[in-house]
């Protein structure tokens, strides 16, 4: 850690002292879009960057979609939260741990490697980056702490931003993370980091994204006995050596026996260069011409071509005999009781996947004429992919290659107020693998009062990952072929910005649905599994009280296919004021809560999230009692999570078997350098 630290202090040291003269900033965000106020509430208070604008890009196409930074003034705390990244999140108990969202519709595609599908929330890739374009150098340092001794967790994330001309612009990214957990060996350390930088010129635009990630998860396959959790006071846990400490607690693997450990990069470069004469002749007088840059040049066409390479690799290491407890009369995915002697450790299950992504398109852009009022691109991506998985001989590997070729096209509108739309449609010439996905905007007007309403639909064929058909280790094995799975989706949203209310939902039809069972193992719905789900966010404010809430209402057709709490809530009550000119204050509560319901488990071996119904889950709120404060430049947070421990049923796990961390105190900063 001290390698590490030491090489970011001298990274910003070098980059604060070749840019220390004193300048007075503009305080402004020249942004040419505006994010959604209800998801990250950009106030009059909220932290700036010194004259940038900041975007992301579509990963297949390069495209810029301008956005906003995160970096309101309320709620700052949330960002330190695994629960705050949804309304309702389950997890294992630390940051950094597998995580999945309790809302079906902000569920992800399964990777294709699935043993990254629980990283979501940690793993970046080329769509999450975000660019920028400065005029000044930036750079942000962000630390977070919580508890204390064997239980401490921390994360340090940095960041730097610098442009070279008004064109070119390099930025560097570092995150580490380090729990020791709340709970006997739950430990996690993950370090990633990344370059990227982005060319923007007249003729010529190039984004490029170099990322390593490197995570280490402690496995303890949960709590042995909920009644440590739910009644402590009972006579059988009165009986045991456990003292009221979450490190009493019995796990089902102890010794720290159980190791995941994923490596893996990205290297992507999007190259896109502009088609057509963008100068001009014109006279200067009778008998001189010169030439100039065409006034609201849009070029005809454009040429890009994008290279994607990731590579990712999943170490499963053991040691630990008291596995045989767990695994040893495991059934294979036939229900059958596997052959084969007692584990006998150690263990090392090397799994990797490589996939190398070409893609050319033409794209026809949008207005480049008066009647041109839509843009059209059409591309074709090859991709190659290679996986391994352990052999039937100890130290040899089992090698697969599957490869995809995928013609498509968009059709887009994106300017105009009252009307934009996209449209992307795919298919795959070499698999079975199609989409179709739309989504159209518009605004309407209430009383002379500007509200917008979205629609969005797709119509999917999704063929198994790989990892779903396949799975080799030492103590589990299966091979087997699922079918294709069928989503055909319609949804909307409707946003009311002067009643600060946002009001969405859908529903979905999924057949050939792949989850896994009770057992551990993959399973398959050969009918259709329907979900309906509506939300409402709404934002209440009088003078300096503010309460705001989300709310999601859910249903499933078969919830031993897909368990969903029929209602989840988040409700934040707090006070917002100026202290004084340069300091902002926020006080407050929050909670969130959902029904009870089977949630799933989390199985070690094969990293995924399984269905169960042995316990449900809910009924009780995971709250916090916090203060932000925000001044010039920086960010701070105070917050005690978890007060609600040992009220009501205490029941206050996030998964089956997993709790979320007992009442901890935390805190957090989030300073940015502008030189």
């Amino acid at each position: 850690m001290k390698k590490y630290v030491s090489i970011i202090l001298l990274f910003l040291f070098i980059s604060f002292g070749a840019n220390a003269q004193e300048k007075k900033l503009e305080m402004a965000l020249d942004s040419p879009a505006k994010q959604d106020s209800l998801k990250h509430k950009v106030d009059s208070t909220a932290l700036r960057i010194a004259s940038a604008y900041v975007w992301k890009i579509t990963p297949r196409l390069g495209e810029r979609e301008m956005t906003v930074r995160d970096s309101a003034a309320v709620d700052f705390h949330q960002s330190s939260l695994v629960d705050g990244k949804d309304v309702a999140v389950g997890y294992l108990g630390n940051i950094g741990s597998p995580a999945q969202s309790k809302i079906f519709f902000n569920r992800p595609e399964t990777s294709r490697f699935t043993f990254l599908n629980g990283f979501d929330y940690w793993r970046k890739g080329p769509e999450d980056q975000l660019f920028l374009n400065t005029k000044i150098p930036y750079s942000n340092i962000y630390y977070q702490s919580g508890g204390g001794g064997e239980s401490k967790e921390e994360r340090l994330r940095t960041e730097l931003s610098s442009n070279f001309g008004k064109k070119l612009n390099v930025g560097f990214n570092f995150d580490y993370l380090y729990a020791r957990g709340f709970y006997n060996n739950l430990y996690n350390r993950q370090i990633s980091y990344d370059f990227n930088a982005s060319y923007i010129g007249d003729k010529y635009q190039m984004h490029a994204f170099i990322a390593n990630n490197n995570y280490n998860n402690s496995e303890n396959g949960g709590i042995r006995d909920t009644m440590y959790i739910t009644n402590p006071n009972a006579e059988s846990i009165k009986s045991t050596t456990f003292r009221g400490s979450s490190l009493d607690i019995p796990v089902r693997i102890q010794g720290g026996g159980l190791w995941n450990r994923l490596r893996g990069r990205h290297v992507y470069l999007t190259n896109r260069y502009n088609i057509g004469d963008d100068m001009e002749e014109y006279a200067v007088n009778d008998s001189v011409n010169r030439w100039r840059k065409k006034k609201d040049y849009i070029a005809p066409a454009s040429v890009i071509l994008t290279t994607h390479y990731n590579d990712q690799r999943r170490l499963l290491h053991a040691n630990n005999t008291d596995m045989d407890d767990l695994y040893l009369n495991f059934k294979n995915i036939n229900g059958d009781v596997a052959d084969g002697p007692k584990y006998t450790g150690p263990m090392d299950d090397y799994m990797s996947y490589f996939s190398l992504k070409n893609t050319l398109a033409l794209a026809m852009n949008e207005g480049f004429r008066s009647w041109m009022k839509f843009g059209l691109t059409a591309f074709i991506e090859y991709d190659m992919r290679r996986f391994s998985v352990p052999g039937s001989l100890p130290g040899l590997h089992d090698r697969y290659s599957e490869d995809a070729v995928f013609i498509g096209g968009v059709l887009s509108k994106e300017k105009g107020k009252y009307l934009r739309y996209r449209a992307v449609g795919e298919k795959d010439l070499l698999n079975s693998d199609f989409k179709l996905e739309g989504e159209l905007t518009t605004m309407l007007n209430f009383k002379g009062r500007d509200m917008s309403a979205k629609a969005t639909a797709y119509i999917k064929n999704i063929t198994p990952s790989f990892f779903e058909n396949r799975f080799s280790s030492k103590l589990w094995n299966w091979d087997t072929q699922f079918n294709d799975t069928k989503r055909v989706f319609i949804g909307g949203e409707i946003e009311v910005p002067f009643t600060k209310t946002k009001i969405s939902g859908g529903v979905e039809n999924i057949t050939g649905y792949i989850y896994y069972g009770p057992n551990g193992l993959p399973a398959q719905r050969t009918g259709s599994v329907q979900v309906v789900a509506l939300r409402i966010d709404q934002q209440l404010e009088k003078g300096i009280f503010h309460w705001d809430n989300q709310v999601v209402y859910q249903t499933t057709t078969d919830d031993e296919a897909i368990p969903l709490p029929s209602l989840s809530i988040y409700s934040n009550v707090y006070l917002k004021t100026r202290i004084s000119k340069v300091l902002t204050l926020q006080l407050g509560a929050d909670a969130r809560f959902h029904t009870k319901y089977y949630a799933p488990g989390y199985e070690p071996l094969t990293m995924q999230f399984f269905n169960q119904r042995n316990q449900e889950i809910g009924n009780f709120p995971i709250s916090t009692a916090y203060v932000n404060l925000h001044l010039k430049n920086t960010r701070f947070f105070l917050m005690m999570y978890n007060v609600a421990q040992g009220m009501g049923n205490s029941n206050y796990f996030s998964l089956y078997r997993y709790a979320v961390a007992p009442r901890v105190l935390k805190m957090g900063v989030s300073w940015n350098f502008n030189n």
